[in-house]
């Protein structure tokens, strides 16, 4: 009866680690086929291709978490109800204190650690990730400026100029689509940076948000924080800050393409 029991709350476990895993996408269904007529469409693929390192990390903890809950929540209710309950609660704890609790699995000196070197990767594919979004907001901007440019020598017609800043306007809509995506998961990991830090060094976290608050008031960017020198505790405070500050400007840039299909890819704004 264990036996058949245990098999069953690992099926449990299994099962839910499955169905969060459900909603991965491939690339091509993200940025769609590629006709040759999109002069940008390199710098969206690039731009994608950075998502995957936070789309990928975030499902495993939640996987891991559910598969945790699964387990406990077995053994606690003695049934697969009490399974089930724990892969929700064990999907909700994956995805928001998880990291830190996982880390936390391995003791304080080596969690601290460990959460240094994986913000030292984070902020590389942020950069990254920011670069990729700079490069496909300025070719997107040069592609309607052409078409302006065009449209006020005369050497196209008010239709012409129109349909052409259409496509543009389908494709920004496309480009929002990643960037909007990828965002959110670069937020979701954010906030797991920052209830570690928040343990590694208690107050920071709240610290690090009125700094970057203070910053946009200001529109004044904060100087880089990742120094080598202070403690460890201090390092990853540094470090979790520039993550934040990488992610603010992710986030402007994202709402740049909005604004852009919006606004600027209209012969209104000629």
């Amino acid at each position: 009866m264990n036996r058949r029991r245990s098999t069953n709350l690992v099926a449990v476990a299994v099962a839910a680690s499955v169905l969060l895993s459900g909603c991965v996408t491939t690339q091509q269904d993200r940025i769609g086929s590629n006709d040759g007529t999109d002069a940008c469409y390199q710098y969206r693929v690039a731009l994608d291709s950075t998502g995957n390192f936070y789309a990928e990390d975030m499902l495993k903890g939640a996987a891991i978490g559910a598969g945790v809950g699964a387990v406990s929540g077995g053994l606690i209710g003695g049934n697969l109800k009490g399974a089930l309950i724990g892969a929700a609660a064990g999907a909700a704890v994956g995805t928001l204190g998880g990291y830190w609790s996982a880390k936390m699995q391995q003791g304080r000196d080596q969690a601290i650690t460990g959460v240094m070197s994986d913000l030292d990767t984070e902020n590389q594919n942020l950069n990254r990730t920011q670069v990729a979004l700079d490069q496909l907001v300025n070719c997107r901007r040069a592609e309607i400026t052409r078409v302006k440019a065009d449209y006020k020598a005369q050497r196209i017609g008010k239709p012409e100029a129109e349909q052409r800043l259409a496509v543009i306007r389908a494709q920004l809509d496309k480009d929002y689509a990643i960037a909007s995506t990828i965002n959110q998961n670069i937020v979701k990991r954010r906030d797991e940076y920052l209830v570690a830090v928040d343990n590694i060094q208690p107050g920071s976290a709240d610290k690090i948000r009125a700094k970057n608050a203070s910053a946009k008031t200001t529109k004044k960017p904060t100087k880089p924080t990742t120094s080598a020198k202070g403690n460890s505790a201090t390092q990853v405070v540094d470090r979790t800050n520039t993550a934040f500050e990488t992610s603010e400007r992710i986030g402007n840039s994202t709402a740049t393409i909005q604004q852009m299909a919006q606004k600027e890819a209209t012969l209104d704004a000629v």
